[in-house]
């Protein structure tokens, strides 16, 4: 193709609203178009026609552009036409699913919200590929009458409204809503269409006593079987209980807390795209009540040490004090997985920290003995910075007003592990199997050196999914390491933990309640490398050492 070929095919897909720009000879959307095309693609009417729009328009474009490098201008037309056909078919059948739940929500006082879930389409080499529209994610916010306190027994009233919706996703309800020109095989897969059904709650529901993530299962399996009552095949249905771990809204106001406490109900055509769905699920760290965002400035003193200031959003904790700096130790051997091995690590430098923890534990647990090299605490713990909160999803529902702000959280201090069950088919009970970890938590260990003792994280694993559960690796310190190869560890323990992601970072959150309390493993993007914040008490004094752990 000629470098004239661009602006031919621009010029060969605009109608009667494109011009060209006089400087770049370039065809582009006239104002009055612009304007037009927000009326009609973000009308904010739910029962408008957004996706067949949306579907007509993307469709046009894609068919115009093949049929124009297969058969130049002519092509391009018969193409856009062609395009725009396939597109209103998968997007009629989102407008009428999408009208009808908004109608079944108005009419029983519910708030929903909904968003098309789009993919991009396998083998997408050709650059001309559009994301395709495959389904819809809804989100249905909790009514206070909706389950049985602290059960997952729905109320008489919930199965009424919740047999409605579960309605518009039975096989026969997707076949009529599709035009009579629907292809067999497009009526088929009406029938075979994946649904997932998930529980969320919020931090504070206290319906849900200490295990949110089982009672929230549990819940989005009573909804399910609503579905199987009204026709949906149970071999295709899905749920899980995402406990507190997705939130949608900060849990710091009432507000946000109800929002939090919803049903989500996603559908889309095959398993494999529901597997795609779940890697993209994202959280936003700023949502998480425990975990409140701060804002933190790090100034360089004229000794060369380093001095925070933080201006805490929670009450819950204090400012931090001026930390001292100690030398960094020399490097020593680190273990393996089941004793002191051939793993290197460099002892971190001891940093002071601040403040006692929230996190209680016995004086038999409370470290009595174990030195890490800190220094006494005297706040909140070190704030933690993270970058810019992550990338919207292309299948949020709420923007967040802090998107691409600094963001830096507040130590473990405080914390509580955020727990999740796994998606399960509701047919087979069987767990849908996690594909996708992030780049260095994909199973390798991580380890160094403090204080003379040497500890050692293995089987650290991050699933590419929020929403999924992280598994808990295991916890190993050999206490006073001499290099001896044979030592046993005079600690080991599967502990849990949380994860939260950032731009620069994700920071992955030790609970452990013995040797040490917490701690903050911080590991930037793409870097074989991290810092871990250790909180840790000896003799009824709270400690904070600070070193750097290495993959190994």
């Amino acid at each position: 193709m000629t470098i004239r070929s661009p602006i031919a095919l621009g010029v060969a897909l605009c109608v009667s609203g494109c011009a060209i720009n006089p400087k770049t000879g370039q065809p582009e959307v006239s104002a009055s178009v612009k304007t037009q095309f927000n009326s009609i693609f973000n009308n904010e009417d739910p029962c408008s026609n957004n996706d067949r729009n949306i579907g007509i328009a993307v469709g046009a474009v894609a068919g115009g552009v093949v049929g124009y490098l297969a058969h130049g201008a002519k092509g391009a037309v018969a193409g856009a036409v062609i395009g725009a056909g396939g597109g209103f078919l998968i997007g009629h059948a989102l407008d009428a699913r999408r009208c009808e739940l908004y109608r079944i929500a108005q009419a029983n006082g519910l708030k929903l919200a909904s968003a098309p879930i789009t993919q991009s389409k396998a083998g997408g080499a050709n650059s001309t590929d559009k994301p395709a529209t495959v389904g819809l994610d809804v989100q249905l916010e909790n009514k206070s009458d909706e389950f049985v306190a602290g059960t997952a027994e729905l109320t008489q009233q919930a199965r009424k409204y919740l047999a409605q919706i579960a309605n518009q996703y039975s096989p026969k309800t997707l076949m009529a809503a599709l035009p009579p020109d629907a292809t067999p095989d497009q009526r088929a897969q009406a029938s075979a269409r994946k649904v997932l059904i998930v529980g969320h709650t919020d931090e504070n529901d206290s319906s849900l006593g200490a295990d949110a993530a089982t009672l929230s299962q549990q819940r989005a399996k009573a909804v399910a079987k609503v579905f199987v009552d009204q026709g949906v095949p149970v071999q295709n249905i899905f749920y899980q209980g995402a406990g507190d771990t997705l939130p949608i809204a900060p849990n710091a106001t009432d507000q946000g807390r109800e929002e939090n406490q919803r049903v989500q109900i996603v559908d889309v055509p095959t398993e494999a795209d529901l597997q795609q769905f779940l890697s993209t699920r994202t959280a936003d760290p700023a949502n998480y009540r425990f975990a409140n965002t701060s804002t933190a400035s790090v100034q360089e003193t004229s000794s060369g040490q380093r001095k925070n200031t933080v201006n805490t959003t929670s009450s819950d904790h204090a400012a931090t004090s001026k930390p001292a700096v100690k030398p960094r130790s020399k490097p020593t051997t680190v273990a393996k997985a089941g004793n002191a091995g051939s793993i290197k690590a460099e002892a971190g430098a001891p940093v002071a920290s601040q403040s006692r923890s929230t996190i209680s534990t016995s004086d038999a647990a409370s470290g009595s003995g174990y030195n890490f090299g800190g220094t006494p605490t005297a706040g909140s713990g070190l704030p933690v910075r993270l970058g810019s909160t992550p990338a919207k999803s292309s299948f949020s529902l709420i923007s967040n007003a802090n998107a691409g702000a600094p963001m830096t959280l507040n130590s473990c201090l405080g914390d509580r592990p955020h727990v999740a069950s796994a998606v399960r088919n509701l047919g087979t009970d069987q767990v849908l199997n996690v594909r996708d970890y992030l780049p260095g938590f994909y199973g390798a260990p991580w380890a160094a050196g403090l204080g003379g003792n040497l500890v050692a994280l293995l089987d650290v694993r991050v699933p590419s999914d929020a929403g999924s559960p992280v598994p808990q690796p295991e916890l190993k310190i050999y206490k006073d390491y001499a290099g001896n190869v044979n030592q046993k560890p005079s600690y080991s323990a599967r502990v849990p933990v949380n994860v939260y992601r950032g731009s620069d970072a994700t920071l992955y959150r030790v609970f452990v309640g013995g040797p040490m309390q917490c701690m903050d493993l911080v590991v930037p993007v793409s870097k074989p490398r991290a810092t871990g914040n250790v909180y840790y008490t000896n003799r009824s004094v709270d400690y904070t050492a600070s070193g750097d752990f290495a993959l190994r």
